[in-house]
């Protein structure tokens, strides 16, 4: 029996408004860098680093880096692509257990582009990923800017120390720890944190990153209600507006993972 050509159509059509395509578009070099350039922070206090801001509510942002860029006790500022400062809240500086990362908090009621969080099980060897970050002043470039170097990621790590599963051969240089690891659709899927180095102490030009399912994965994610984006987003054509606000702020977490509202005090983890 045949089919009424105009039936199939209004059922292909009917499939597709029930089963939308995905379509991959792919983001220019330069997307990927603008992108870049809106959710990475410069971080300032004892040490100099870099991070990622990762959710917002009600003005309150939290950004993701390394725990060892803030580790330190002091006073920190976070900068935003509007070169304005903010005071970090020194009590919501939270460590995860086990690996390298921490997140932190400043209020603003300036809207901030938050990261697109990817899947970093999908950031495998050959692909290309753009690590972002702020190095800390040399001759030439005296004041802190973000800078994006693309490269590929040539290899992992079969024991990971501190979570450093990833290897890169992107350049890099001190102050760009805790800066976002993107891929090729502007998705975050590592935390850049060190660089492989020989016996002397010199770096060899292989970087390492934390994989961002390890935070994904952590109750601190959790308690944020992260989204997680793994399809291609479609090309930006003005900086995307922050994300929908959430309810619940990140509980403070102790060495052992636990949870509680004031178990781990800030920086004393």
């Amino acid at each position: 029996m045949r089919l009424d050509s105009r039936l199939a159509t209004a059922i292909l059509g009917v499939a597709i408004a029930v089963f939308p395509l995905e379509i991959a578009v792919s983001l220019t070099p330069q997307d990927v860098s603008n992108i870049a350039k809106r959710v990475t922070v410069l971080i300032s206090g004892a040490k100099l680093g870099s991070g990622v801001i990762i959710h917002e509510q009600n003005n309150t942002y939290t950004v993701l880096t390394n725990w060892h860029v803030v580790e330190d006790l002091g006073t920190y500022t976070v900068q935003t692509q509007d070169q304005s400062s903010h005071q970090v809240t020194p009590n919501l500086i939270t460590r995860l257990p086990g690996v390298d990362l921490a997140v932190l908090q400043f209020t603003s009621r300036q809207k901030y582009t938050v990261a697109t969080l990817g899947n970093s099980d999908a950031a495998i060897e050959g692909t290309t990923v753009y690590v972002s970050g702020a190095p800390t002043p040399v001759q030439g470039i005296e004041n802190r800017t973000v800078l994006v170097p693309d490269g590929r990621i040539v290899g992992t790590n079969a024991k990971p120390q501190d979570g450093y599963a990833l290897i890169y051969n992107n350049i890099t240089f001190p102050g760009m720890s805790g800066g976002p690891v993107l891929d090729e659709n502007g998705r975050l899927v590592a935390i850049h944190g060190r660089g492989a180095r020989d016996k002397e102490g010199q770096k060899v030009g292989f970087n390492l990153g934390i994989p961002i399912n390890i935070f994904t994965n952590s109750q601190v994610a959790n308690s944020l209600n992260l989204r997680v984006v793994t399809t291609t987003p479609l090309p930006p054509s003005k900086p995307p507006s922050p994300s929908t606000p959430i309810t619940g702020r990140p509980p403070t977490i102790n060495g052992s993972g636990t949870t509680g509202s004031s178990v781990c005090p800030g920086r004393r983890c």
